[in-house]
């Protein structure tokens, strides 16, 4: 809440309440004294902003305390509520396991063509320098499909590329082999 002089006021501090952080409470003390200037001076844009960047402080406020504050408008006065932005998650879409296993399926048997016809036509060329060949080719992906494993979209070709590099490692020793 931000008072006439423009300071913020923190009500109904509740006993147990952890400190707030001194860099929030700074960014609350400048949000107060924007705010009072802007409610006097400003414009629809200014008051929006102000508005918005006062919301996200509060977010961050019940954060801290563990619970909702309070926030009032600086420009009419109004009382809203605030919750944690961290408090209640959003909720997750559901995965799709059908498509995205079709989708890995699919990436996993064209790597694995290709993993095989690209080692085999270095094999014929260059003897048994395809191993090291394929070694950079799977140590190079590696960090790539690390990084895409929690990536919504992109999991699902990365778990291909991933089983297709595999199945491409056995195929080509099998054919070492035998």
């Amino acid at each position: 809440m931000v008072s006439p002089g423009g300071w913020v006021v923190l009500d109904d501090r509740h006993v147990g309440d952890p400190p707030v952080p001194e860099e929030l409470q700074l960014a609350l003390r400048e949000w107060a004294v924007v705010a009072a200037r802007t409610a006097r001076t400003g414009g629809a844009e200014d008051l929006a902003a102000v508005r918005w960047r006062g919301r996200m402080l509060a977010s961050r406020l019940a954060g801290v305390l563990d619970r909702p504050v309070d926030l009032v408008d600086p420009v009419t006065g109004a009382v809203e509520r605030i919750q944690s932005a961290g408090a209640v998650p959003p909720p997750a879409a559901p995965t799709p396991w059908g498509t995205g296993l079709a989708v890995s399926g699919f990436v996993a048997v064209l790597m694995a063509v290709l993993d095989v016809v690209l080692m085999r036509t270095i094999a014929t060329s260059f003897g048994v320098l395809w191993v090291p060949a394929n070694l950079v080719l799977t140590f190079g992906l590696a960090p790539l499909l690390w990084m895409l494993r929690h990536t919504p979209l992109w999991r699902w070709p990365a778990l291909g590329v991933a089983a297709g590099i595999g199945a491409g490692w056995l195929v080509l020793l099998a054919a070492l082999l035998g």
